[in-house]
């Protein structure tokens, strides 16, 4: 049996300042975060960017 979370990652919107910089300016933020549910035991399954950030789908195994 597993059990989901569904989590929003915020950005910090420096890149729609200035356009000349990547739109996924925080790409190690966004790894670090993840990283975390990781070591939580979070599986990342799903990942999109969003206009504010990014929304992270993660599964683990439910304990009994």
């Amino acid at each position: 049996m597993w059990e989901y979370l569904v989590v929003f990652i915020s950005d910090s919107k420096v890149a729609e300042d200035q356009k000349e910089i990547d739109v996924h300016l925080d790409a190690d933020t966004f790894t670090e975060k993840l990283n975390k549910y990781g070591e939580a035991g979070w599986e990342l399954v799903a990942f999109t960017w969003e206009t504010d950030g990014a929304k992270a789908a993660f599964k683990r195994q439910k304990s009994s």
